[in-house]
């Protein structure tokens, strides 16, 4: 037999093969007559194909079963090579490669069984890694194929094939299913359950136990070679963890001694080695180079920049704020022997702590012995920075008002003096008018969430860290706009909304009564107190914040918090009745039984006057409304 004749790739039809007495070469063809178009410029390994077998098998010999797998899939010549029966030799020298690797079982291909044990594919066609090999099924799932049971069921849910053995897990190979609450389920194959359906459909009792008596045979070398699978699979990831945690030590011993070297042991014996290695760039698995050297090495001298900021914050800067915490108590309590200031509110302390004067002072270096006379330069210009601090809370509560406006509407004159700068927490669901919202005390809380769902960067460690030191976070609003509710009590009292002052309104408006919960008319209301009760029966909050709201409604006694008028007025100074009382004592050196209120004490919201309740049997004429009708 002559031996036919070679050509370029790009003029050949389709290949052919010969066995081994024919031809040497992989790809044989035969010129084409019609003119070929030209192709894109092919790999360097493009010509492979056309290599001799012998050369072929003999660097097959040194690729693995996962490289000839991936070989197969390049090209056609390939597969039709390494697939070929003849050719299984092949892959039996590459698992060889693979020590302590079990032999292929006779009901899988060569193939089939390195797609098995190496290919990460789902067999599901679904995209996924298939991390869960189940040897007795000879397949792997991912794992939500895994728990929607693909061509699996529970062997409790199938009738017996036969009575000869009614017992299914002596007839077909089972798997342990284990669900995310940890219950067990004895699974079986549903594509091997019908197959055996169907051998014994029409059997004789004879003939049946012959098929039974094979299949048991056949399950239990499954169940065998699934044994020795899963205990090769074991062994090997047992030795790559190890290899990794090699590779993961040996990194961080050569990290932590350059880190020593550049001195940050300080930080290092503060946080311990166990918590700085867990970032990233530390505790990776992949060797160190010098090309990853260098990538990680300026990051890892800014994230121990950040543990030495957050050392400082927790072993120095908090006991600096704990004395400034004192003399601003102090400056609260004798405002005499302070700059005096000409601003209603007072910051809270953990405002004036970011003041750059007093964070200059708290932030100096460790050898400076900061005392409470060491703050005395910075209250000097206290005034000016109270004066800027609010001039910022008033910004920013402007633009909350006037994004409440309706479009017909427009401020006019002062917003802060005007009847419609109305305000309520989003925290507490209480109305407030503007001075009020300035000193409220959600305005102080720090948000909350879960440590599962907490992701915090670095600048919100140190935020918390200030704000456990300090009770409190700096000001931030935490209202939304009550401007339209507002306008219609307004202009029920047949005034402009637009000009109307809080002045005016409480010089010329209408008492007010609750249709609904005081219908005689008996209890009448100023319209600060109307405008707030109406806010509390149409309330939008949640249904727990509103329950609470229609049971201060209906009691009339809400929990109130005072304020002590013997200290200056600041933000988050209110107090529970038995705690103003005890501060006065402590701070003010009263006497309990001297303490009355409106003399030393009033309530943190004395901007809106209690309800009054008439003596005479015929109410006044007086504006009404109902849940129905909440805005006039």
């Amino acid at each position: 037999m002559t031996s036919p004749k070679r050509l370029h790739l790009h003029l050949m039809k389709r290949p052919k093969y010969e066995d081994a007495q024919g031809s040497e070469s992989l790809l044989v063809g035969t010129q084409d007559t019609k003119p070929s178009r030209s192709r894109a410029r092919k790999g360097g390994l493009s010509l492979l194909p056309t290599i001799s077998l012998d050369v072929l098998f003999e660097i097959f010999g040194f690729l693995k079963p996962l490289d000839l797998l991936n070989l197969a899939r390049t090209s056609k010549a390939f597969r039709n090579l390494l697939m070929r029966k003849s050719n299984a030799f092949i892959w039996r020298a590459s698992r060889s490669l693979i020590p302590n690797l079990p032999e292929c079982p006779p009901d899988l291909s060569e193939p089939q069984y390195a797609c098995l044990a190496f290919d990460p594919h789902c067999y599901n066609n679904c995209r996924g890694i298939g991390f869960n090999i189940i040897w007795q099924f000879r397949a792997k799932y991912c794992g939500p194929c895994l728990r929607i049971h693909i061509n699996m069921e529970p062997a409790y849910s199938k009738p017996v094939v036969t009575q000869l053995c009614p017992n299914l897990n002596e007839l077909l190979p089972t798997y342990i299913f284990r669900d995310l609450r940890l219950r067990f389920t004895e699974m079986i194959q549903t594509s091997q359950y019908e197959a055996l359906s169907l051998r014994l459909n029409g059997l004789d009792c004879a003939e049946q136990t012959l098929v039974v008596e094979e299949t048991k045979k056949v399950v239990r070398a499954i169940r065998e070679h699934a044994d020795a699978c899963k205990a090769w699979l074991s062994g090997v990831n047992r030795a790559r963890s190890d290899e990794l945690h090699q590779i993961r030590e040996g990194r961080k011993r050569i990290i932590k001694e350059w880190l020593e070297t550049e001195g940050w042991k300080p930080e290092i014996d503060y946080h311990t080695w166990w918590k700085i290695s867990k970032h990233r760039a530390i505790k990776d698995s992949r060797p160190l180079t010098v090309r990853i050297w260098s990538r990680i090495r300026p990051i890892l001298t800014e994230y121990m920049f950040e543990m030495r900021t957050i050392r400082m914050e927790e072993t120095l800067y908090n006991s600096r704020r704990r004395i400034l915490l004192q003399a601003w108590n102090d400056f609260l309590a004798e405002p005499a022997s302070f700059p005096n200031t000409d601003v209603d509110v007072l910051p809270h302390v953990a405002d004036v702590a970011r003041f750059k004067p007093f964070d200059d002072i708290i932030k100096l270096p460790a050898h400076v012995v900061v005392e409470r006379d060491t703050f005395l330069p910075a209250f000097v210009a206290l005034p000016n920075l109270v004066r800027n601090w609010r001039r910022q809370v008033d910004q920013q509560l402007a633009a909350i008002i006037t994004n409440g406006y309706p479009k017909e509407y427009g401020p006019v004159g002062d917003i802060r003096q005007l009847a419609t700068s109305v305000f309520v927490c989003n925290a507490c669901e209480q109305l407030f008018f503007w001075i009020d919202a300035v000193a409220h005390n959600c305005s102080l809380d720090f948000s909350r969430v879960s440590s599962k769902e907490r992701n915090d960067s670095f600048k919100e460690q140190v935020a918390r860290i200030a704000y456990y030191s300090l009770g409190s976070s700096p000001w931030s609003p935490k209202f939304r706009s009550s401007t339209v509710l507002a306008i219609h009590v307004i202009r029920s009292c047949c005034q402009d909304p637009r000009t109307a002052t809080l002045a005016h309104m409480d010089s010329t408006s209408t008492p007010f009564y609750c249709f609904a919960c005081h219908p005689d008319g008996k209890t009448v209301m100023h319209w600060r107190k109307g405008l707030e009760h109406n806010h509390l029966h149409n309330s939008q909050a949640s249904e727990g914040c509103k329950s609470r709201l229609q049971s201060q409604l209906l009691s009339g006694k809400p929990p109130r918090t005072y304020r002590c008028l013997l200290c200056r007025r600041s933000v988050g100074a209110g107090r529970l009745l038995r705690s103003i009382a005890c501060h006065i004592e402590e701070q003010h050196g009263i006497s309990i039984l001297n303490i009355h209120e409106g003399i030393h004490y009033v309530k943190e919201i004395d901007s809106i006057p209690d309800p009054v309740t008439l003596s005479w049997n015929n109410g006044p004429v007086v504006a009404t409304w109902s849940e129905q009708n909440s805005y006039l």
